[in-house]
């Protein structure tokens, strides 16, 4: 390869702080972050800044970076100056935790905050060596050439995303020798020309920013083998990875037995794996629906939940979206790195980018060596104005010629975002019940309504609780939006409505073959306790109960019938899951007519609507249950 690559030997000295992290547990706020830096003997180090103009606001930034820093969600947008002499200056607008133009002394403590993580962190115990760590070229601005015309099609305001959720399992280890690349096992090391690549290794090396949050992850696919794979922590409790490392387009699974190792290092193949922060299992996992139905590269991102956070560890990388360059940088685990076919080191290379290609130029395409198991590593660039590392990509494919990655874009920002902790709209709202399923002409739409102009989003949950993608939608100053839910065939649930400004509105549930019709109309208020006020249920008329749970906990419900002369004849209990819903017909619950009344109470806050229906007509009608809290 001819192009530069800067290979160096750095004394760790380069990392002149000491450790200066808050706690894995401790929360530093926006307002406390200036004096938090202070109190830690933290130079603030000057960069070229200035105050943000007001006049900006809705002017396209060059720049949109989400970052956890010091275990607070930031995100925020950078736009591009340059002074009398040519030289580049950026102002910051604030988006989350709070929005507000920064001045300059503000934007200050804001990348410098960006850039605590990589201050040296403490020694470790042991008396290791330290290996030299490598310094990645700086990266330009300049854009290179697209590879594919641009993507004619229409384009979502964001991805439609789809997540698995696993309980955990304990690992059984494996084989753990190759990764998936669209659901075939990769061995073939996509290396072009002499490999490049280096090995990252250190007690303190792989303490310190960007190694110490480059993971290392094992997972099992249920019915095909275990798997190796990388990602990068981007918060205290989210590894950023593939979609092809949690979810198996093949085998229609999601990846079980997670296990995430941050920081870890190996000095020669076959020698001792050393795991500074130690390994912890993962909660759940997620992907895009896309990715799910058959998508190609440009979904193959996911998110690795974990149960508990890494001790020592509360400044995450930095994600930039829509970020173009000409050379990255690919930090990752192979199973086979330089002169080694069974490693567990992790290893860095950097060099051009060749182009952009796949729909709305998603994919990017570089000459960086990698090989299988690097799948979910951070692909990242130099910011050469702030000396920032910021990870634009995951590497996800390798190839005859280049290797590729799934770019972050606008497109996947806003769930990346989510899963990364940002923040939710204060306005929530609940339809307790949908159906999208064509065999029985099923079908659901909902209608909003807004008095002034309003950003919302959906999120279709399963009865199961399993997250069925999220859709947004934007409605002007008494504006009206009407459409079908956007969830795969088959599907059958709750949706949870998040708006900038409150909303009106239902669902309506049809069956086109019984050509009937019901709605429900939007539940902005949860209860623990509520009042059926009528209530039939026998060979002629059935009484569903229709609940939703959107708690992190599972719910127990209590159904107390009453008869017409107020007397308690029976009551039934049921759980239902975490993020769950049902739809219990209380005929098949009690098993017994029932005429009268009943009160449902519930262990944790939740929606409740009875559909009554006569089974000899089409009849149908919406009851809403009535609070008693």
């Amino acid at each position: 390869k001819n192009y530069v690559r800067v290979i160096l030997c750095l004394i760790v000295a380069f990392f002149l702080q000491s450790s200066v992290f808050a706690s894995d547990q401790e929360v530093v706020k926006w307002s406390e972050l200036g004096e938090h830096l202070v109190e830690n003997s933290v130079t603030i180090e000057s960069m070229p800044v200035v105050d943000c103009p007001y006049a900006i606001e809705g002017e396209s930034a060059e720049h949109l970076v989400c970052q956890v820093i010091e275990n607070t969600f930031y995100k925020w947008k950078e736009y591009e100056f340059y002074n009398a002499e040519g030289e580049p200056q950026r102002a910051i607008e604030m988006i989350e935790p709070e929005a507000s133009f920064l001045t300059a002394d503000e934007a200050l403590i804001l990348l410098n905050g960006s850039k605590l993580c990589e201050c040296q962190l403490q020694e470790s115990s042991d008396s290791l060596v330290e290996c030299p760590c490598p310094v990645e070229p700086l990266k330009t601005y300049n854009p290179v050439y697209k590879t594919s015309e641009f993507y004619s099609g229409t384009m979502p305001l964001e991805d439609s995303e789809g997540s698995v959720e696993n309980s955990n399992i304990n690992m059984v280890p494996g084989s753990a020798s190759a990764m998936w690349v669209d659901d075939e096992p990769v061995t073939l090391e996509s290396v072009h020309g002499a490999d490049g690549r280096v090995r990252i290794a250190g007690s303190t090396t792989n303490r310190t920013f960007p190694w110490n949050v480059v993971c290392y992850v094992q997972n099992h696919v249920s019915g095909v083998g275990d798997f190796r794979g990388s990602g990068t922590l981007v918060s205290s409790t989210c590894v950023l990875t593939c979609g092809h490392v949690v979810y198996n387009k093949t085998a229609h699974v999601a990846s079980t037995q997670v296990k995430v190792s941050a920081g870890q290092y190996q000095y020669s193949e076959g020698g001792t794996v050393y795991r500074p922060y130690g390994t912890v299992d993962y909660s759940s996992v997620h992907s895009s629906s896309q990715w799910q139905s058959g998508g190609g590269t440009e979904y193959d991102y996911g998110m690795i939940k974990l149960q508990t956070s890494f001790p020592g560890i509360s400044t995450f990388m930095p994600l930039q979206f829509d970020k173009k360059i000409s050379a990255v940088n690919v930090v990752g685990f192979p199973g086979a790195g330089p002169g080694e076919s069974n490693s567990y080191s992790m290893w860095l290379d950097g060099d051009v980018v060749v182009g952009y290609e796949g729909v709305h130029d998603r994919i990017i395409r570089y000459m960086a060596d990698t090989s299988g198991g690097q799948s979910g590593a951070p692909v990242y660039w130099l910011d050469s104005v702030t000396h920032i590392r910021r990870q634009i990509a995951i590497h996800c494919v390798g190839g005859a010629t280049t290797n590729g990655g799934c770019r972050l874009v606008s497109l996947n920002q806003s769930l990346i975002s989510r899963w990364m902790g940002s923040s939710t709209p204060s306005n929530v709202a609940y339809i307790p019940y949908f159906a999208k399923n064509s065999a029985a002409a099923r079908w659901t739409g909902v209608a909003l309504s807004s008095a002034v102009s309003n950003s919302v989003e959906l999120d279709y949950y399963s009865n199961s609780g399993s997250d069925l993608g999220s859709e947004t939608k934007t409605i002007g100053a008494n504006g009206h939006v009407s459409f079908a839910t956007g969830t795969a065939d088959g599907t059958e649930g709750w949706i949870k409505i998040s708006s900038t400004a409150p909303l009106n509105g239902l669902a309506m549930i049809g069956e086109s073959g019984h050509t009937t019709m019901y709605d429900i109309d939007l539940k902005t208020e949860r209860h623990k306790e509520f009042l059926i006020p009528h209530l039939d249920a026998s060979a002629d008329w059935r009484s569903t109960a229709m609940i939703c749970n959107p708690n992190s906990a599972s719910a127990t419900i209590i159904y107390k019938y009453y008869n017409n002369a107020g007397a308690l004849v029976a009551q039934k209990t049921a759980t239902i899951p975490a993020n769950g819903s049902v739809q219990q017909n209380l005929y098949y619950l009690f098993r017994q007519n029932l005429a009268g009344s009943m009160k449902i109470v519930s262990s944790q806050s939740v929606t409740v609507f009875l559909l009554f229906d006569n089974l000899k007509t089409t009849w149908r009608a919406g009851l809403s249950a009535i609070p008693l809290d």
